[in-house]
């Protein structure tokens, strides 16, 4: 790699060349760095992305489909798994909420706003999210967050629900999921088979069950996972 040596001030031309040269050596991710944020899952691969966090960083992927998306003729039914994909899946980036009430009593106030979903909404909307800490660990516990919001609110993006710093200072993964709420979450009806009811609850087990089957390929191990929540998560977990 180029470096940049210290001495007198060169030539305009060559001070722009070695500009060039010297910017990439700054922001380049090392062999190792780059080899943990790419993940071989039973669905497909997967690339993270490093995340700063006190000083060190993490890996976090973020967008993880792990259900096919419940629409059409799929709405208002249990979730089918996730269809293998063949390439390399950008996980940098969240993915939208689960169709919602938004709250608006009261118009800019933080204390209310920042439950509402940060990312948009969309019926495509079962995805989780993996924090693990840097360098890539081997077989450490792991924490499942479900969220709250009396099942018809909730997003897995909530900034309060940022996992970097819980994986960082314990040394755990933490995987957030999404679920849907509301009707499109909990709409039954009796003997129907086009709406027989928590869909919500049932994301949530595929969800799981996508962990359990891929965690390992993330440095965690599928038989020291804990599930956690609050409010309907809370409630979820106890079901």
């Amino acid at each position: 790699m180029p470096s940049c040596p210290p001495g007198k001030m060169p030539a305009p031309w060559l001070w722009w060349l070695q500009l060039l040269l010297c910017v990439p050596s700054s922001i380049a991710v090392l062999p190792g760095q780059a080899d943990e944020l790419k993940v071989a899952t039973q669905t497909g691969w997967v690339r993270g992305m490093r995340m700063p966090v006190l000083g060190g960083h993490v890996s976090a992927f973020l967008g993880i489909p792990f259900a096919e998306p419940p629409v059409g003729r799929m709405r208002f039914l249990r979730p089918e798994p996730v269809r293998p994909w063949q390439h390399i899946l950008d996980a940098t980036s969240y993915q939208r909420a689960c169709y919602q009430m938004v709250d608006n009593t009261y118009p800019g106030f933080h204390g209310t706003e920042m439950w509402n979903p940060n990312w948009g909404m969309s019926e495509d909307c079962l995805y989780l999210n993996i924090w693990v800490p840097s360098p890539r660990p081997k077989n450490i516990s792991v924490l499942v967050w479900i969220y709250g919001g009396g099942f018809y609110s909730g997003s897995a993006s909530l900034d309060v629900y940022d996992g970097r710093i819980l994986t960082y200072t314990q040394n755990v993964i933490l995987v957030s999921l999404s679920y849907r709420v509301g009707a499109l979450g909990f709409l039954g009806l009796l003997g129907s088979q086009e709406a027989p009811g928590n869909m919500g609850l049932l994301d949530q087990r595929l969800a799981l069950q996508w962990i359990q089957n891929n965690i390992q390929h993330f440095g965690g191990n599928p038989k020291a996972v804990t599930i956690f929540g609050e409010s309907a998560g809370a409630a979820s977990v106890g079901m």
